[in-house]
């Protein structure tokens, strides 16, 4: 294979991860946004009987079942794996090249980079995620735990 073929296919295989973590991290980024509106929402409301605030406390319980379950990690898990694995298929092209142009160095350290982000970012996002929406859940529900 030669360097422009190789380019050309680590190019393709960085266009797929950048488009696909780029609409999921809107997904995951709207998601994480949302369990911070309910926190807000259910605080400002958790406190009075008038009808106005009944009724927002309902809301949030649908809210955060409609939030708080498995979709956010099995759609990060899935894309972590295609992610890791157009790394590892590009990782394997560049490895069969020999000498090793310079801009293949380039190409590494960029993917590691961008996965170092990506792993952080994901982390944050889901563990912070799901901490918030479990502690709402167990003052919203205080007798049923969702299956996360």
């Amino acid at each position: 294979m030669s360097t422009s073929e190789l380019t050309s296919a680590i190019g393709f295989f960085l266009t797929l991860t950048g488009l696909l973590s780029t609409f999921f991290y809107v997904h995951l980024s709207n998601w994480f946004r949302e369990i911070l509106e309910l926190q807000s929402k259910y605080d400002e409301n958790k406190v009075g009987d008038d009808d106005r605030r009944r009724n927002a406390r309902i809301e949030c319980k649908y809210q955060l079942k409609r939030l708080y379950n498995h979709v956010p990690l099995l759609v990060s898990v899935v894309i972590t794996i295609f992610i890791s694995a157009m790394a590892t298929m590009a990782s394997g092209m560049i490895g069969q090249v020999t000498p090793k142009p310079l801009i293949f160095q380039y190409y590494e350290t960029a993917f590691t980079l961008f996965i170092f982000a990506y792993d952080i970012l994901t982390l944050y996002f889901l563990i912070h995620g799901y901490f918030i929406a479990h502690r709402l859940s167990k003052v919203i529900n205080p007798k049923s735990q969702p299956a996360v």
